[in-house]
């Protein structure tokens, strides 16, 4: 019955309860060392745990969604928003409606954190019970994977890629966002700090890119080794940089990273950057559906959501990579 459950928000005594929910429901080596740096040390932290828990009468927590705070730029303007994440139902209380009391509750809370919208990259299978729940659609994710020795050499202009500091890939962010009528995750110097030099399994590592000496931008790879495979994703890069120097940029990272079982990036689907990875020989999957729901400032109709008249959820409206998905 309804009236056996109630929605709040998460509290320090919850937290065994949700790693054991989270590795027997999503993840297999989710500990605490990586609750600590998502939620404890986040940048972008609104002063409590911003994860909604649904309890029952007897059972306790058997429910919790997960709104990680972000803030969002678009040229000199930021403001905040959530991104749903790490959410699971209990098996014994699924098909009771619980995963939208989280989102009735966050409606209810949003001015409390100021929150603009929800924005959310749900697998395939999940994203129905998004939509039911009243978010939109805004498009579709592929995951593109390239075996090292599958590479395609040799297409398009070589460049060169040189390390860098976290303050000089600030400042390349900086330099085309703060102009840019696209939105984007804000990415200060703290949350790069926390993003790139206080992971706490990634080996995350921001290149200068060059071509002919000139640089043309920056990308972000990490690298993880989980058994006998090691991945790089390319997590992050300035707009159009990989849709024009996708084959050289591969072909460098795998010559400065002999170690590597498969390179990897999330595209939007039908886009550019697809494109140009299929003919490269990436393998392309369908991955995410990325949704957004208006909460307190923004607007929803139509199939869409709305911030001072300009359409949120249109995809073109947006720089988006795969270091912004949690």
């Amino acid at each position: 019955m309804s009236e056996d459950y109630s929605v709040r928000w998460f509290n320090e005594g919850d937290v065994d309860a949700y790693i054991a929910g989270l590795n027997k429901a999503l993840y297999d080596e989710y500990d605490e060392a990586i609750y600590d740096w998502k939620w404890r040390r986040n940048p972008n932290s609104v002063g409590f745990t911003s994860i909604a828990v649904v309890e029952h009468r007897t059972d306790g927590p058997v429910a919790f969604n997960s709104f990680l705070p972000m803030e969002i730029r678009r040229g000199a303007e930021v403001f905040k928003a959530v991104q749903g994440c790490d959410g699971f139902v209990d098996e014994n209380h699924r098909r009771r409606g619980l995963f939208q009391k989280t989102l009735i509750f966050l409606g209810e809370e949003a001015p409390r954190i100021n929150a603009e919208f929800l924005m959310g990259f749900n697998l395939v299978e999940a994203a129905g019970a998004a939509r039911k729940a009243g978010s939109e659609l805004a498009y579709d994710v592929n995951k593109c994977f390239l075996k090292p020795s599958e590479n395609r050499r040799g297409i398009g202009q070589a460049v060169t890629l040189e390390p860098i500091k976290v303050d000089t890939l600030h400042e390349l962010y900086m330099g085309w966002a703060q102009e840019s009528r696209l939105f984007s995750l804000n990415r200060s110097m703290d949350y790069l700090r926390w993003k790139i030099n206080e992971h706490p399994f990634k080996l995350v590592q921001p290149y200068g890119v060059y071509l002919g000496g000139t640089p043309i931008g920056y990308l972000v790879t990490d690298k993880v080794t989980e058994g006998e495979k090691t991945t790089l994703t390319i997590n992050d890069y300035n707009p159009g940089l990989m849709n024009k120097h996708l084959g050289s940029i591969a072909e460098k990272l795998a010559d400065l990273h002999d170690d590597i079982t498969v390179i990897e990036m999330d595209t939007m689907q039908g886009g550019e950057r697809q494109r140009t990875a299929r003919r490269l020989g990436f393998e392309i999957v369908p991955w995410y559906q990325v949704i957004m729901k208006a909460l307190h400032g923004t607007t929803q109709r139509e199939g869409a959501v709305y911030r001072n008249g300009l359409k949120l959820s249109h995809i073109r409206n947006w720089h988006l990579a795969e270091s912004d998905i949690y």
